[in-house]
C-alpha cells in the first residue's frame, strides 16, 4: 500500500505532522481530517547507551483512527525520557516515568499531570526509589500507582491524592536474585501489572526469570508477597497482558523471544503455566528481543513485538483453554518496535518504532493479522496510549 509521509515539520524536522499545532477537541483541520481521538506518545529525550533520544517530551496528538495524518496538540517538555506513560481509569490524569540514571540525579522520578482540554498541567513528582524507572500502571480504582525500576531492582506503590497528584510512596520493595544470562546479573523488574479485579500485582523480573506476585492491600497501601510464577531459564520476562475476565495471563519474555500463557486464579493470584511459544518465525537466526504484548479488545487475538526481527507476532486465543495458536508475523516497517497500542475499537494497531523514529499503522483483518496502512514520523517513540478528548 502507499506509504504516507507527512511534510509539516516540527521540532527541528524530527516530528512531522499535518495541520496546525493546536485547537479544540474534534476539530477538522485544513486537510479535511477529523482529529476526534487522542494519542499520547512517550519518548526518549536524551542520548543513552541504548538509544539516541531526539524527542522533546510527552506528545499529545490529535488523529482519526487509521489515518496517518495528525495534529500535534501539546508537548510536555518538563520531563526527561518519559519512556512509559499511563492514564488514570477516568482519563483525567496522566502519569509518566522519567527513565534516568545517576548521571542526572540521585534517583529516578515519577510525574503526574492533570489533563485540561488538549494540554497537560504538571501536578508533582515523586522519587522512584531507584534508577531507570521503566513502567507505571494504575490500580483499577485509580487510587494507587505502581512503578518498576529496572536498575536497582525496586518496585514502588504510590497513593493518588484527591488532585491526581502522587503521594509519597507507601511501599518500596527491593527484589533480589539473578539468572544465568549475562543480562541477569541482578534483579531487573521490568513492569508491574494489576489483575483485572485489582487484588493482585504482578511484576515480571527479567533478572530472575520470575513473575513476582503480590496481594494489594489498598487499606494500608502495601504489597503482600504471594510467591512467584517461574518461566524458563534465560527467558527474561518483560511485560504481561490479562484476559478481560482475569482467567488467563500472558507474559512476553524478552531474552528468549517467547510468550508464556498462564491459567490465572482471580481469588488466590496463582499463575499456572499452560504453554510457551516462540514469537519468531522458524529459521530466524538473527538477534532479536521481545518488547510489548497486548490482547485485542474482543479477546480473540494476542500480539507481541520483536525488536531485531522488527515484526509483530500474531496469535489466536482459544477462549476456553486460554492456549495460543500462531497466526503469523507482520513487519513493523520500522526499526526496534517498542510499545504498541490497539485502538479502543480494536480496528487498528499503532506501533512505536524507536530507532527509525516512526509510528506505523496497521488495520486488523478479520483473521487477526495486521495489514499495513501508513505511518507517521515521530522522534524516538517508545510508549503509545490512546485517549478520548478531555475537558
Amino acid at each position: 500500500m502507499m506509504r504516507y509521509f507527512l511534510t509539516l515539520c516540527l521540532a527541528g524536522g524530527l516530528f512531522a505532522g499535518c495541520g496546525p499545532g493546536g485547537g479544540p477537541a474534534g476539530r477538522q483541520n485544513d486537510t479535511g481530517m477529523k482529529t476526534e481521538n487522542r494519542l499520547f506518545v512517550g519518548a526518549y529525550t536524551k542520548k543513552e547507551g541504548h538509544v539516541d533520544g531526539k524527542a522533546e517530551g510527552i506528545y499529545l496528538l490529535g488523529l482519526d483512527y487509521g489515518q496517518p495524518a495528525f495534529e500535534r496538540l501539546f508537548t510536555a517538555t518538563d520531563i526527561i525520557n518519559p519512556s512509559f506513560v499511563a492514564l488514570s481509569p477516568d482519563g483525567r490524569y496522566l502519569y509518566a516515568v522519567s527513565e534516568t540514571g545517576p548521571e542526572v540525579d540521585t534517583v529516578g522520578y515519577v510525574y503526574s499531570y492533570a489533563r485540561h482540554g488538549d494540554s497537560l498541567q504538571f501536578i508533582n513528582r515523586q522519587p522512584s526509589w531507584s534508577f531507570a524507572p521503566c513502567h507505571i500502571s494504575l490500580h483499577p480504582s485509580g487510587r494507587f500507582a505502581f512503578v518498576a525500576n529496572y536498575v536497582g531492582g525496586t518496585i514502588a506503590m504510590y497513593p493518588i491524592q484527591p488532585d491526581g497528584g502522587l503521594g509519597a510512596a507507601s511501599e518500596v520493595i527491593r527484589l533480589e536474585g539473578s539468572g544465568p544470562h549475562p543480562r541477569q546479573e541482578s534483579s531487573h523488574p521490568h513492569s508491574a501489572f494489576l489483575s483485572p479485579n485489582g487484588r493482585f500485582a504482578y511484576v515480571p523480573d527479567l533478572g530472575t526469570d520470575k513473575v513476582m506476585i503480590y496481594r494489594v492491600d489498598t487499606l494500608a497501601g502495601k504489597l503482600l508477597p504471594e510467591g512467584f510464577a517461574p518461566v524458563a531459564p534465560q527467558a527474561g520476562p518483560r511485560h504481561l497482558a490479562f484476559a478481560a475476565d482475569g482467567r488467563f495471563a500472558y507474559v512476553i519474555n524478552e531474552l528468549n523471544n517467547t510468550v508464556t500463557a498462564f491459567r490465572a486464579d482471580p481469588e488466590s493470584g496463582r499463575l499456572d503455566s499452560l504453554q510457551t511459544l516462540s514469537t519468531l518465525p522458524d529459521g530466524f537466526n538473527g538477534e532479536s528481543y521481545c518488547a510489548d504484548i497486548h490482547i485485542s479488545p474482543d479477546g480473540r487475538f494476542l500480539y507481541g513485538s520483536n525488536r531485531g526481527h522488527n515484526s509483530l507476532a500474531a496469535f489466536a486465543i482459544d477462549a476456553q483453554s486460554g492456549r495460543l495458536a500462531l497466526i503469523g508475523h507482520e513487519p513493523t516497517r520500522g526499526d526496534f518496535p517498542r510499545s504498541f497500542a490497539l485502538t479502543p475499537d480494536g480496528a487498528y494497531i499503532y506501533v512505536a518504532n524507536q530507532n527509525s523514529s516512526n509510528i506505523t499503522i496497521f488495520k486488523i483483518k478479520p483473521d487477526g493479522m495486521p495489514e499495513y496502512v501508513g505511518e507517521m514520523n515521530a522522534p524516538t517513540p517508545v510508549c503509545l496510549v490512546f485517549a478520548l478528548p478531555h475537558d
